[in-house]
């Protein structure tokens, strides 16, 4: 019997990339996907079979270097709050009278997730497209190496245990902190192998590691490898980072005139034409399929982003990782 899924996922391509393989079999298997994103990323999710359901971001205003960076990410953390919210304003309003089945959260929107799964009383999933979390390991243990404890043991900032109970006195419920914040969700979908997941041998039933889920990516942009036959290196540092031109300067100041051919993408936060003019043997885009790009890659430069390392590794192309924040030292230590 066709079910009625609800997405819920910050419109951020390292987010977004992951699902669509997962939305594109869900609606080919006849089932209905409304899919909550931002604007910004709409026309993939909807090509992938979703109806798009925009809400009101500020995801990518952000100064995504400034935030990550700092107070181990705790302006992030209040962002990510902030987007819960205005994702349940969106989904009352439209879906009130249509409800789905099973809500799928992304663990940045778990906020929003765990409140629907709750106040509707829908079985729900969460995305994973980074390291899993569990009893043994937590994201935040893997920012601080002297924090090793799981999901239980991590000592949230003041100011965010204020933000989520208020958002989920807000909708009604009456949940301590530690229950609704600290707990396992029962059901997690999570896009690398378990092999590469820190602790690994401690996660159960609860976790399937499907690994990456990689799709057509087009829509990013084609590309071609160079006449020149240079062997090609991809040089990246994702998706919304900003601020960052010295990191592509160093790139085309080391890249200049070498023996390779070298393909920049600076995702939403630079202007290629920030960058001034290129040597002959370097190309920069906004956007451009990274997928496209290793087919032909002898190696890729990137800032760790697990999105960025299982396509490298999904295409056995060796990588140099400059870590740009704490979310990314782990994938780059694994």
């Amino acid at each position: 019997m066709p079910q009625h899924f609800l997405f819920l996922v910050i419109p951020d391509h390292g987010h977004i990339l992951p699902n669509l393989a997962v939305v594109e079999e869900l609606t080919r298997r006849g089932h209905r996907v409304t899919f909550v994103t931002g604007e910004e990323v709409s026309e993939p999710v909807g090509a992938a079979g979703a109806t798009v359901l925009p809400y009101a971001s500020e995801y990518r205003s952000l100064n995504h270097f400034e935030s990550v960076n700092e107070d181990l990410g705790s302006r992030m953390l209040t962002l990510l709050i902030d987007e819960s919210a205005a994702m349940l304003r969106a989904v009352e309003a439209a879906l009130e009278g249509d409800r789905p089945d099973v809500v799928v959260y992304d663990f940045a929107t778990s906020h929003a997730g765990r409140i629907l799964e709750r106040k509707w009383g829908l079985p729900a999933v969460q995305l994973c497209p980074a390291f899993a979390q569990n009893e043994k390991f937590s994201f935040a243990s893997g920012f601080d190496e002297s924090d090793t404890g799981g999901v239980a043991d991590y000592a949230a900032p003041p100011v965010m245990v204020e933000a989520i109970n208020s958002l989920v006195a807000e909708h009604g419920l009456d949940v301590p902190f530690h229950e609704f914040f600290l707990s396992i969700a029962g059901s997690n979908l999570v896009f690398l192998p378990k092999e590469f997941q820190i602790h690994g041998e401690s996660f159960d039933e609860r976790f399937s590691f499907v690994g990456p889920c990689i799709s057509d990516r087009s829509f990013l942009g084609e590309w071609q490898p160079p006449a020149s036959g240079l062997p090609v290196v991809l040089v990246s540092l994702g998706a919304t980072f900003k601020d960052v031109t010295g990191f592509f300067d160093a790139g085309m100041k080391a890249f200049a005139d070498a023996p390779f051919h070298v393909v920049l993408t600076l995702g939403s936060g630079m202007d290629p034409a920030e960058l001034g003019e290129l040597p002959a043997n370097i190309e920069a885009h906004r956007w451009v399929s990274h997928v496209a790009v290793l087919e032909h890659a002898k190696a890729f430069v990137t800032h760790g982003g697990m999105g960025s390392v299982m396509d490298s590794l999904s295409a056995s192309v060796p990588m140099v990782v400059v870590p740009h924040s704490p979310s990314t030292a782990p994938p780059a230590a694994a």
